[in-house]
């Protein structure tokens, strides 16, 4: 038996809006305006209009091939297994680092209240402890049951979405400082500070809340309705409330605390952005209200990002990329437990080697991009060279949509900067030396599919060498800023050809497809008959 179809079009909604609004918009306004001043409000809704493009390419995917972890299968129908390990592998530890990236932020906000458990910019020894303790929370609220999962979501998200949107009230009436709008200019940093800010500002982080809505498809009990739905309605709610909260952040500020400038920007209860603005316009019993919030909302992202994340190794373990005991699930709630608690264990170790949520903030933004680059140019090859599939849910024209989202997604990338993108690359070198390892003990062959790895490895390192040469996270400055649009261009034009190129044969591509589709309708036959028994 496989994972049970058991969350509804509501529920997987809510799992995406719940997923979106976490610790982003607690700390986004913050560094987005120290990156790019008044023009973080555009930020916010470039960086909305580009994640529902890219959010499209997944949308069609997704309800045509609606299994658990889809993201790492999607590539392999094309190019072969090569591509579909990295995808898997990377996608599967940005899900990871969410959880430690949320727990991170339910205690640096409690540490204006218990100082002891962070200092210095890093947990300390009892930080650890509540550390383990709420991870071990999430694991106990997603081995339970996915359907508990769902409704635990629905619950928390009521309140995720009803605290932002009462600060965005009380704040728009209680501050109007509308010459921050214009201290310093309106983007001081001009556009290299607004398209630094979508990525390493924490924007990226913040917005990519539809991912969990790809991993749990093969969960929903109708994915053609429910998985567009999820995807895009949370992306418009999100972009909504995330550009009001920046703006009624920008006008709370006292107009002293950006004199020096936006990249200078401070004030009292920065720890904590909206609850020490509050109480500096004299709300300060809703302050207390967002330190509440703080525990809420990141806690909320943890359980959607847990499940995802276990999903995610289960459909890598089907298709032989990690053991086999990851396929195993619970005989009561049907959930991947072993899938759950390894996800438990490695979020605790990246407590140990990434220090803060600004950190693990950044790796988690290379990783994601680097999956939004691969996506759309999956779409891309199989609509190119498979029209005729049936697809439930079908973009308009594609080849512009599924290039612009690769191009998007490409730049957000490249704007993570050199020193994140060396350590992408060197986890991705991990992961491939981690799955020849698996495979030599289990005595097992696995396929590399170079000829399919050919445009992927081609992309990877021309980006690390344009990154390297531009003037992104400590790069030599040899590309000025204004060209690298032009060198990521020329580099994305190249992968599509070559994506179009180098690939699987048709027939064997064909053979994968059919009996993906032929499985899922065989589990949609069985499902039906048990619940008419």
């Amino acid at each position: 038996m496989g994972l049970k179809r058991e969350i509804s079009t509501s529920g997987i909604l809510f799992a995406s809006v719940s997923a979106t609004i976490g610790s982003g918009w607690l700390f986004g306004s913050l560094y987005a305006s120290k990156m790019a001043g008044p023009a973080a409000v555009l930020a916010w809704l470039i960086g909305a209009v580009a994640i529902i493009i890219i959010a499209l390419c997944f949308s069609e995917l997704s309800t045509l091939f609606p299994v658990p972890g889809g993201m790492s299968v999607f590539p392999a129908f094309m190019h072969g297994h090569s591509v579909s390990f990295l995808l898997g592998w990377i996608s599967w530890i940005a899900f990871i680092v969410i959880i430690p990236i949320e727990v991170s932020a339910v205690i640096q906000y409690a540490a204006n209240f218990v100082p002891f458990l962070f200092q210095d910019e890093r947990l300390t020894w009892s930080g650890y402890v509540v550390a383990f303790f709420l991870t071990a929370v999430l694991l106990f609220i997603n081995v339970t049951s996915a359907k508990i999962m769902s409704k635990t979501s629905f619950y928390i998200t009521i309140w995720k979405i009803l605290i932002p949107c009462l600060l965005i009230v009380l704040f728009f009436y209680k501050s109007h400082n509308f010459e921050n709008l214009t201290i310093h200019g309106f983007a001081p940093n001009g556009l290299q500070g607004l398209f630094a800010s979508l990525s390493i500002g924490g924007i990226i982080l913040s917005y990519n809340g539809f991912q969990p809505g790809v991993a749990l498809a093969g969960e929903t009990k109708n994915p053609q309705k429910s998985i567009p739905i999820a995807i895009i309605g949370s992306m418009l709610i999100c972009m909504v409330i995330y550009c009001l909260l920046q703006l009624a952040f920008i006008l709370a500020l006292p107009p002293e605390s950006i004199a020096d400038g936006w990249d200078k920007l401070s004030f009292t209860g920065e720890a904590g952005p909206f609850a020490g603005l509050a109480v500096i316009i004299g709300l300060a019993w809703f302050g207390i209200i967002l330190y509440s919030d703080a525990l809420i909302s990141p806690f909320g992202s943890g359980i959607i990002f847990m499940a995802a994340s276990a999903r995610a190794s289960y459909c890598m373990s089907k298709n032989g990329y990690l053991p086999k005991f990851f396929q195993n699930l619970s005989s009561n709630n049907r959930v991947p437990v072993q899938g759950l608690l390894m996800s438990f264990v490695i979020s605790l170790l990246l407590f140990l080697f990434l220090e803060n949520w600004k950190e693990m903030a950044a790796f988690y933004s290379a990783a994601i991009c680097l999956c939004n680059a691969v996506i759309p140019v999956t779409l891309y090859t199989l609509r190119y060279h498979f029209p005729n599939l049936s697809r439930p849910f079908k973009i308009f024209s594609y080849k512009f949509v599924s290039m612009t989202a690769f191009y998007i997604s490409s730049l957000m990338l490249f704007w993570c900067g050199w020193d994140i993108i060396c350590k992408l690359s060197f986890v991705i070198v991990i992961g491939f030396v981690a799955l020849g390892i698996y495979k030599v003990l289990a005595k097992e062959k696995f396929i590399f599919n170079l000829i399919g790895f050919t445009w992927l490895l081609f992309y990877m390192i021309a980006i690390g060498i344009v990154s390297y040469l531009g003037t992104y996270g400590n790069g030599i400055g040899l590309i000025p800023f204004g060209y690298d649009f032009v060198c990521i261009a020329i580099i994305c034009l190249i992968a599509i050809r070559l994506a179009l190129r180098f690939r699987l044969p048709n027939k064997k591509s064909e053979e994968f497809i059919q009996k993906v589709l032929h499985d899922l309708k065989h589990e949609r036959i069985k499902n039906n008959t048990q619940e008419v028994a």
